[in-house]
């Protein structure tokens, strides 16, 4: 499928999950398929339009056709393959800002296209397995929801691997919610035993990471967390 075509598919995807994607001001993102030298523009205001070709564009999505017909087929999590634990860090689909006054307007609208328009069909389904997850902070993720104040997800912790090794400390509130598998929570100077059905509060500012003793499962909350 052409990336036109595709995208056609997933505007089509979309149409009920509008008023969440729309911006206020308008957003031109080019969508470019590096290996095919494919591209398209996605104008996202009171509604969302496409072009072919690039058409002054704001910010820019890179990846290969292969990571687009996957993403179309749900072989791929468009959130898993663009997370990453620095902004610097290399990842099978790259964002770049080009119009820097909108830096925020544009990660706002990367964070509603990542949840609502690259998860294909209707309504949005996300599945939830390793195969699908990323590589971001030492574990293995997929992105739920992102906006300007909450922040969530999906993470697998393999046996022996650590979530935020080096205690990673963050300016906001957060949660685990163990669904699966035991490990062990260190919380500024307090180490806890973590177990399925349990949750752990994350204090603003703890440092904070998580050690599986067996592969985990959890679902990861943040709120009042700003868009950068």
């Amino acid at each position: 499928m052409s990336l036109i075509d595709g995208l056609r598919q997933l505007t089509d995807d979309a149409l009920e999950y509008v008023e969440q994607i729309t911006a206020s001001e308008l957003v031109s993102v080019e969508i470019v398929l590096i290996d095919v030298q494919e591209t398209a523009t996605l104008h996202i205001n009171n509604k969302i339009t496409l072009q072919e070709g690039s058409h002054n564009p704001d910010a820019r999505i890179l990846m290969t056709k292969t990571v687009f017909n996957n993403i179309l087929a749900g072989k791929a999590d468009f959130g898993a393959l663009i997370g990453r634990s620095k902004y610097s860090e290399k990842r099978p689909i790259d964002f770049e800002i080009i119009n820097t006054i909108k830096t925020n307007q544009l990660m706002s609208t990367l964070y509603t296209l990542m949840t609502f328009f690259f998860t294909p069909r209707k309504p949005k389904i996300k599945k939830l397995n390793r195969s699908l997850a990323g590589e971001a902070h030492g574990a293995h993720p997929i992105p739920l929801v992102y906006s300007d104040g909450l922040r969530s997800g999906w993470y697998t912790i393999n046996e022996g691997e650590t979530l935020n090794e080096s205690g990673e400390k963050d300016p906001y509130p957060q949660i685990f919610v163990i669904i699966k598998g035991r490990g062990k929570a260190q919380i500024g100077d307090t180490r806890v035993t973590l177990e399925p059905d349990s949750a752990v509060y994350i204090p603003v500012n703890a440092s904070h990471s998580v050690t599986a003793l067996e592969t985990m499962q959890l679902l990861w909350l943040a709120w009042n967390t700003p868009i950068i």
